[in-house]
């Protein structure tokens, strides 16, 4: 629909507001653009957009609903207002929307990469997903990132970051958007006084008799990215893939592993039993 050039003008200058980092402000015109002209659906959009971004999931599931409500072919917002009703605990909205893009009957039974960016950069971590927004975080994150192993995470199904490799076999990366529920999880590391394989993956199936975490910190950033040299420039940039280092290198002759425990005598008792299993040692116990 075609504004009064007095409405548009304020809607345009709510939008650079939000541009140079004063939302509060863009926030004020939008809304007054809302009751200037109420049929309008953009001004809902771009309310909603900030309060998504800010992560203000209640305002957010309102201004989303107002967005399709006067624009029922907004395919994106209508996927935005199930992603902002699932943190409120709408399920049947979400389920509703989930419909509509044929995400209602989703296989997970298989883990699913999840790019998770922090202050520090950004970890390519493994989840298990729930649904078409949640997943359950089955990695364990940097401690910076402010994300725990088993936290339940909103992520957006929509939108794929790249591409996992393990074992030549390619997993879908998403994006994570926020935390849901934090998990009673601490984090903990410590350094293996070997790199042997056979040694480590003894810790590991003791991590995880014990219902424990783990996971293998060595020798590698979280993910390192790889162009593919076949594909094009555009589809290297969408959909980037991700090669880990699960095991160190052999020649290093330590390891340094995280662990994830509710309790601490939980990390110390199960290391206690590697020394025995594995006649090897560990040092530097540090928790999170």
């Amino acid at each position: 629909m075609d504004l009064p050039p007095n409405h548009l003008d304020l809607y345009e200058q709510a939008l650079r507001y939000d541009k140079v980092g004063d939302p509060y402000t863009a926030v004020k015109l939008l809304k007054k653009v809302t009751r200037l002209v109420p049929e309008w659906s953009d001004a809902f959009r771009s309310l909603a957009a900030i309060y998504t971004r800010r992560k203000e999931w209640k305002p957010a599931f309102h201004y989303w609903s107002k967005t399709v409500a006067l624009d029922a072919d907004d395919r994106d917002a209508w996927w935005q207002l199930g992603l902002a009703a699932v943190p409120l605990k709408r399920m049947r909205v979400a389920q509703t929307v989930w419909t509509k893009f044929g995400f209602d009957r989703l296989r997970t039974d298989a883990p699913l990469g999840l790019q998770l960016r922090h202050e520090k950069g950004y970890e390519i971590l493994w989840m298990q997903p729930l649904d078409a927004a949640r997943g359950r975080v089955v990695s364990i994150p940097h401690p910076g990132s402010g994300t725990r192993y088993r936290d339940l995470m909103l992520y957006d199904r929509r939108g794929r970051k790249g591409y996992n490799v393990v074992a030549r076999r390619r997993v879908s990366i998403y994006q994570a958007v926020d935390c849901i529920k934090r998990s009673p999880y601490q984090t903990f590391s410590c350094l293996l006084h070997t790199s042997g394989e056979a040694a480590i993956e003894q810790l590991e199936q003791l991590c995880y008799d014990a219902g424990l975490g783990f996971e293998v910190w060595s020798n590698a950033t979280r993910a390192v990215q790889q162009d593919r040299a076949q594909a094009s420039e555009d589809e290297r940039r969408a959909f980037p893939e991700y090669y880990s280092d699960l095991l160190p290198r052999p020649e290093t002759g330590s390891t340094l592993v995280a662990l994830a425990a509710i309790h601490p005598a939980e990390v110390e008792r199960t290391l206690n039993d590697w020394q025995i299993i594995s006649l090897q040692q560990y040092s530097d116990l540090r928790a999170y």
